[in-house]
Formats: structure tokens, sequence, C-alpha cells
């Protein structure tokens, strides 16, 4: 169900003097991932931490706890804070904690202008802090929560950090406890999704009504005074600005940064194999869409479909099309297509002269016909990982979670991207058993039972740009969007991916001339 490791950090300072004081114990989580590439990015920000608390800190009052929670869980959802909450209050919160403090692997975190912040504020109120987000419309992302007006929620940025009151974490898990109603099976947007829960069943008498409406219209405010609404905190920032003076970094304690790539490999485009999985029906309505944008830079694509067409071309599948879930039809491509992978790498480790072992296909991608892609910007990252070990990459959803039950899959309209190795294994056990069933949905479930870990990055997109937060967009350079309605896709895609893409050109043809 769970595991409580030895692998964790405590500092404990405390003040040398008769004066008999209680402590105040702040435990940092850092929500990471156990791969080769997030470990490190953890530890680093874990000791960071560690060390700040060391040197700034000595003679004080403070606790200082760090955990990696990779570490410590390993129950389907412990990425997500609401479904990891009951487990850190029975597991994690000592006696001392006044403070719970979320983090990412990539969150700056000044520790002492942190602390002196946190001690103006109230740890016995029902309170969380942090950067607050907002949608501009009411989208499927989020259940479409307040359709009527969306615009006034606040939800809170985790890679900027959130802090959370003692007291609202032993309200929160209580109030998992008892409530018997929640809208959704499946794990999205889990900031949106948490600040929800407690909003709808965390209860508090002690909330400033002045304070946690900030925001909101009328309308909300007069049914927000027993509600729990995260406050934002102007010492928490989305991102660090390049172009601020200075005292910038003293102003923001906790800051969002972009994810470091500087210990990454180079990989070409000619190292990615792409399978597009596509029908009769949008051959002519969104296949251009994709030779007009991405489609020219990959040097490996394959478009599948349930007919043979010679004008685009397509590889039929022989599998006939289905309106809903596609299960048969995308285990077969990923058959079909590591078939021509092999075929291609065979060849060319038979080619007289040698050719270069670097011109080798390294990795299959997955994508609809209505998705997005940088290619320059899935290189960066794909240069990240290993392909020789089991990889199966994208944006994560959970469904079903509870700490039993339940699993993580990477939704396939972003994009899905495996190495070989993985593709081996999941075709050699996975098998549907309708053919109408989720393939990406499926995908996840035979993953999680070959012990394949499902790998999140957040520049992966399901939707369309308009349907993510401004600041998340502007992090790290996204790699893919999904769904042609109401957007412009060639103009969304120079906008988003033309730099990238021009940045490739230009390394191309420096790499010529050498």
């Amino acid at each position: 169900m769970y595991r409580i490791c030895s692998i964790f950090f405590v500092v404990i300072l405390l003040r040398t003097t008769n004066i008999a004081t209680e402590p105040t114990g702040v435990l940092f989580l850092i929500s990471s991932q156990d791969t080769t590439y997030h470990r490190p990015l953890a530890a680093r920000l874990r000791d960071d931490i560690i060390n700040q608390a060391e040197s700034q800190f000595s003679n004080t009052d403070y606790i200082i706890t760090v955990h990696m929670l990779h570490e410590i869980f390993n129950f389907p959802s412990y990425w997500a804070i609401k479904n990891a909450i009951p487990l850190v209050r029975s597991k994690l919160l000592g006696e001392h904690v006044k403070w719970v403090v979320w983090l990412e692997e990539s969150t700056h975190v000044s520790l002492q202008p942190l602390l002196e912040q946190l001690a103006l504020e109230d740890a016995t109120r029902h309170i969380y802090l942090g950067h607050a987000l907002y949608e501009d419309q009411a989208n499927i992302r989020h259940h479409f929560a307040f359709h009527k007006d969306s615009e006034w929620f606040p939800f809170p940025f985790q890679r900027a950090g959130i802090v959370f009151s003692r007291a609202l974490i032993v309200k929160t898990a209580e109030a998992m406890e008892s409530a018997h109603l929640y809208s959704s099976p499946f794990i999205i947007d889990m900031e949106h999704e948490l600040a929800l829960f407690i909003y709808n069943e965390v209860k508090s008498n002690d909330v400033d009504v002045e304070r946690s409406s900030e925001g909101l219209t009328g309308a909300a405010t007069s049914n927000s005074t027993k509600r729990v609404l995260m406050h934002k905190a102007h010492y928490i920032c989305a991102r660090l600005d390049e172009n601020a003076h200075d005292n910038m970094t003293e102003k923001c304690a906790m800051y969002a940064k972009p994810m470091d790539r500087s210990h990454c490999n180079s990989l070409r485009a000619h190292n990615i194999f792409f399978a597009v999985k596509t029908c009769k029906r949008f051959h002519f309505e969104r296949i251009p869409i994709i030779k007009s944008t991405w489609g020219p830079i990959a040097t490996h694509i394959r478009y599948y479909s349930d007919v043979a067409d010679s004008k685009i071309p397509t590889r039929t599948t022989g599998v006939p099309n289905t309106e809903i879930g596609h299960c048969d039809k995308t285990l077969t491509i990923l058959k079909l297509a590591l078939q021509e992978i092999d075929e291609f790498n065979t060849n060319l480790e038979n080619a007289v002269p040698k050719q270069d072992e670097h011109a080798r296909i390294y990795w299959l991608v997955l994508a609809d016909d209505d998705t997005l892609l940088s290619i320059p910007n899935l290189c960066t990252l794909l240069g990240c990982f290993n392909h020789t070990n089991n990889i199966y990459l994208g944006e994560r959803y959970g469904f079903h979670h509870n700490i039993n039950n339940g699993f993580n899959y990477i939704t396939s309209g972003g994009g899905v991207a495996m190495s070989l190795p993985a593709v081996r294994k999941l075709i050699g056990h996975c098998h549907c058993n309708h053919p109408q069933d989720a393939d990406d949905m499926l995908l996840g479930m035979c993953f999680t039972n070959l012990d394949v870990p499902i790998i999140h990055s957040q520049q992966f997109h399901q939707l369309r740009p308009q349907d993510y937060p401004v600041e998340l967009l502007a992090l790290d350079p996204p790699i893919s969007f999904h769904k042609f309605y109401d957007l412009d896709p060639i103009s969304a895609y120079k906008l988003y991916f033309d730099n990238a893409d021009q940045q490739l050109l230009l390394n191309t043809k420096e790499l010529s001339y050498k």
C-alpha cells in the first residue's frame, strides 16, 4: 500500500537557551519521479534546502524535514497531492510540524525569506498559500467546473510551491475519510482538483472571507463564508523575472524554474519514428495540417489508417475504424511501426559502407491526426532519457485512484513517446478485451502491470493552448497540443513552435558547413 523509507533528511536547529520554546517544524515534500533524469533534480533541491537550513538557521527553533515522495510512497497516485494528504497526516506530520510545503523538482526555494513570511501566518488556521492560477473559460480539463463563471476560482501552481497549514492538512484528511461523493474518477489537473475538493468538502469557521474571496464575483463571495480558498501569496511567484531588479530573488521566496536540461544528450529528428493514427474521414481534413506544420521535419513518419490511400500515403491497419476506443487499431499500429523500425535499423547495420550508429531509430512516438508537435522540443526532452531503458512518456492522467486501486496512463492526444524496449515489452504482453477499449488507458494499465514507469512531462498537452494557464505554457517550451476545434492550428503552431523549428534549421545548416 505504501512504504516509509529511512531515506530522508531532518535538520533540527534549536536555540541554545534556558527558556523553553516550542519548535516550529516545516515539512518539505518534493513531488519527485523515480527516473535517471528526475532523481538528481529532486536530490539537488533537497540538498539545497538542507544546506540553507544548516548555514542560515543555526541557534534557532526550527525543525526542517525534507522528503522526496517517490522514495517513501509507492502507491500509484502518490503524485496527486489530494491522494497523498491522508498518509502525510498519518505518517509524516510530526507533533512539531506547523507547515507542509509541497514542491516539484524544479521549484526554487529561498528558505530564510520563506520562513520569515510563514512566521507572520497562523498555522492553526485552515489556509494554503501559493501562486494563484485562473482559467479563462470552463473546459473539460477541469470537468467544466463553474461553467457559468470559471474565472473567479483560484487554484495553485504547484511548480511554484504550495504551503499548507497543519490545520488544513488535518482537516482535508478528515474530509477525505468522510466524503461520499466525488465528481470524476479521473485525475487530470491535480492542482485544480485539489482546490475544488477543499472548496467543496472542507468547511472552516476561521476563514477570513475578505482575504479568501480575493478576485471573486459578488455571487461567489456570498456563498464562501465557510469554504476554504487558497490565498495568493505575494512571495510565491510563477517564475523569476529576468528583467527585474536584483531584489527579485528576495521578493520571491519560492518560484518555478524551467526544467534543467544541461546534462541531457543531443537527439536528432531521424532518431524518432512518428506513427500517426488517422482514418479515412480525416485524410483531407487533418493530414494536410500535419504536412503543413511538423510533418516535413520528421525524417520517419507513417500515417496509419483504416484504408490505404496512395495520395497521402497511408498504410492500412486492416482494423475497421471505431467511433471510440481504438484499442485494436493502436496495438496494430505499434506492431506495424516496430516492424518497420526493425527493418530500417537492420538495413542500417548491414549497409556497406557501415552507417553511423547515431542514424538509428531509438524512439517511437504515437500521435493523433489532430496533434500538433514540436519535434525540436521533443528531441531536447528525449535526450534526457536512456533509450535502452523502458520509457513511456507524456502527459500523465490517473484513473479510479485510491490507496489500493487505480492506475496511471499517458493520454494519447498529446502524444506518447516510447523507447523501443518498452514497445517490445508491451506488444508481447498486452491485448485488447474489446476493439473499442480506450487505447491510451489500456496502454497505461498494461505498462503498469509490466512494471514500466509512467513518466510525466508538463510539456505534452492533451488539449488546446487556450485550455492551459499562461504561466504553465511560459515555463518550459511546449511539445504538443491536441484538438483543432475553435482553433487555427497553423497559427497556433507558428506561435508556439516556429521559433524552435527555425533554430533547428539554423543548427542543421551550421552542421552541414562543418
